[in-house]
């Protein structure tokens, strides 16, 4: 029998959490499983109880009992590790999901363990792309900053992708978007800026303090060149950097009101039936008429509300904030203004506390006081720019597009690898001996008979007549299998559009609808393609030149071009055939072992010593007599070594040449046969 430790995270340290002698513990762990292929799994347990001992009683603050103030919160799971004999096994966080109470006493606490990965998602807290903190990348935007980003070849996180939502560019039409003519061209504040993937994932670490380690990450080129586009508007309209109103002194008092002149935090305090309501004014006083700006409330360091206003020459009064109903103390709000012209200015905070006394309304307030003028400024808010979507959308979207895994095996640290370069880590194991040769099933992979690669339909000129030519969205793969099966399609959260060749190497892309009105796209990944001498001369700023950093769906790693394209399409800079295709390159290794004609699923029963339990990896091949597996899933009984497994035959090493599904813009079928293997 195995001692099962389990471990939770208390106000300062873990704790161990007492067990019942008898009562089974499940964990179910699993990668990436052939019934979903764009889903990646972690740990779970089944639900199990744990006695209501002293000991447990005080680990959970009594939670049976709601009346006691500061108790156990178990809307949040917490930290949490197992230990089998002592030696680590996994790393977690708990759940109380309920009590037993027999004869009105507690009996039991119902938990459930869940590894890291789904502790990530609770950790990104349904918040925007614009709650990140991109303050490192923002810069002083200028039209040299942005015509040196375009035309000069620099290592940047930061570049400005020639992609128009105004005019039709052309070379060599004599009309006003012949770029070649100086009079025609590109205007700096024409062009949205991009970032590369690299910097966001480095954001997302540093705004929940967390790492993202591995390989592909940090090294491959293929992800290195993406980039993000930044346009979540129409046309560019530059947004100032928000800058936080210091104040310096307070005048007058009211109730309900704190105020730290330190840190320029507000606070609401003492709620009470009689004081329904609070309010928050902001005057700003400046000496220019016709300033468009901004005043954007924080709460708690997320942005809550954005209010804009004009500047006129004198005193203008803006309601921020307000409530009719108790808010929370611990709430913390900060007011910063921002605009696209620098704006001196003075703002002082007024706040009121409406109060009934007998019947009467009654008003107090104080007022916060800026003596010290500040001034805005034209640095560029790279994250007012990002699109609207929630980082968990974009992470999950990420590890689809170049089907990752992503896994956590360190508390806060998680490694993102491409789901073969994953396998190709593991151990190689053999457990022959551990098989309780009494229960063995033997299932059928159920490949799929259509799969579906998709972007987000785009309503962009190009991509929409090539749509109409084609029958498919420009990028996306469709296929169909001589087998029995299922349909499946991985979707992206991205809008893939259609680059268009102006000239020799001169390439651009057109954010506008086939009515040459400009819109807003889903959010839209790019390659950094490579620093380009263009054949004619180009005007920028008023600048010819002919050299600029070419964006697009490709990218140029040495001899090789990539695409982000999952079906194979012509390149727009070389009129080429774009063969390595993201679903060449990070799906079809995968799939050929589903599709294998020799596949089989085997779910098989074993008992292993404890060397084996506590280090067994879900990329480790298993060897069972003298084949070879992969693990598909594995459920184990923390308390009697049991491991229930389902696995899958691996022929990665067998395979000599298996072709891409067949795709022209119908359906066509692909045979995967035996006679792909050997």
């Amino acid at each position: 029998m195995v001692t099962v430790g389990l471990y939770i995270k208390t106000d300062t340290e873990f704790e161990r959490i007492e067990l019942f002698a008898d009562e089974k513990i499940n964990i179910t762990s699993s990668i990436q499983n052939i019934s979903d292929i764009s889903k990646v799994f972690t740990d779970f347990s089944q639900t199990f109880t744990v006695p209501a001992s002293v000991n447990n009683n005080r680990i959970f603050k009594n939670w049976y009992e709601n009346s006691i103030d500061n108790g156990f919160d178990a809307r949040k799971r917490k930290e949490s590790y197992i230990e089998l004999d002592t030696i680590s096994f996994r790393i977690g966080k708990l759940q109380l999901e309920s009590i037993d109470l027999k004869d009105n006493k507690p009996n039991g606490y119902k938990l459930t363990f869940f590894g890291n990965l789904v502790s990530l998602k609770d950790t990104f807290n349904g918040l925007l792309m614009k709650d990140l903190n991109a303050g490192t990348y923002d810069f002083v935007y200028s039209s040299s900053i942005v015509e040196n980003l375009l035309t000069t070849q620099t290592e940047s996180n930061i570049k400005f992708p020639l992609i128009s939502s105004l005019r039709s560019w052309n070379i060599g039409k004599a009309d006003v978007d012949d770029i070649s003519i100086q009079a025609n061209s590109i205007n700096f504040n024409e062009l949205f800026p991009a970032i590369r993937l690299r910097a966001i994932f480095d954001l997302i670490s540093i705004k929940f303090g967390i790492s993202f380690i591995g390989d592909f990450l940090t090294v491959d080129e293929r992800f290195k060149n993406a980039y993000l586009l930044l346009k979540n508007s129409e046309i560019f309209v530059t947004k100032g950097q928000p800058l936080k109103i210091n104040y310096q002194n307070i005048t007058g008092s009211a109730a309900g009101f704190s105020f730290d002149l330190i840190t320029d935090i507000l606070k609401f305090t003492d709620f009470n039936q009689d004081a329904p309501s609070r309010e928050v004014t902001l005057r700003v006083t400046n000496s220019v008429d016709g300033i468009p700006y901004s005043l954007l409330v924080y709460k708690n360091g997320i942005l809550l509300n954005t209010l804009n206003e004009i500047s006129i020459n004198g005193t203008k009064d803006t309601l921020v904030l307000t409530n009719q109903t108790k808010i929370g103390t611990d709430d913390a709000y900060e007011f910063y203004i921002s605009s696209n012209t620098p704006l001196s200015f003075t703002s002082d905070a007024l706040c009121t506390n409406r109060f009934i006394d007998e019947g009467t309304t009654f008003f107090n307030s104080f007022t916060i006081n800026q003596t010290t003028a500040q001034t805005t400024t034209s640095i560029l808010d790279i994250a007012s720019y990002f699109p609207d979507l929630k980082i968990e959308d974009f992470f999950s979207g990420i590890l689809k597009m170049f089907n990752l895994t992503c896994y956590s095996e360190e508390l806060n640290v998680y490694r993102v690898e491409q789901i073969e370069t994953y396998y190709s880590q593991g151990k190689t194991i053999d457990i022959t001996k551990y098989i309780r040769t009494d229960s063995l099933d033997i299932d059928r992979t159920k490949p799929y008979n259509k799969i579906n690669f998709e972007f987000e339909k785009s309503e962009n000129l190009l991509s929409t007549a090539y749509l109409s030519n084609n029958r498919i969205e420009y990028g996306n793969l469709k296929a169909e299998f001589d087998v029995d099966g299922d349909e499946f399609s991985v979707k992206l959260p991205f809008e893939d559009i259609l680059f268009s060749g102006i000239a020799d190497n001169l390439s651009a892309g057109f954010l506008f609808k086939t009515d040459f009105k400009a819109y807003i796209p889903k959010p839209i990944i790019l390659y950094d393609y490579a620093y380009l001498q263009t054949s004619p001369t180009f005007y920028f700023n008023g600048n010819a030149t002919t050299t600029y950093n070419a964006f697009g769906s490709e990218t140029l790693i040495g001899t090789e071009t990539y695409s982000l394209n999952f079906g194979e399409e012509q390149s727009p800079m070389t009129n080429q055939l774009l063969t390595n295709t993201l679903y060449s390159e990070y799906y079809q290794e995968y799939l050929n072992n589903i599709f294998n004609v020799k596949a089989r699923i085997f779910k098989i029963n074993a008992i292993f010593p404890l060397s084996i339990l506590t280090s067994l990896k879900l990329n480790d091949r298993i060897v069972i007599r003298d084949k070879r597996y992969t693990i598909n899933s594995l459920n184990t009984d923390l308390t009697t070594s049991e491991v229930s497994l389902e696995l899958i035959t691996d022929f990665r090493e067998l395979i000599t040449y298996i072709p891409p599904p067949i795709q022209d813009k119908d359906y066509l079928a692909t045979d995967y046969s035996s006679d792909y293997y050997i």
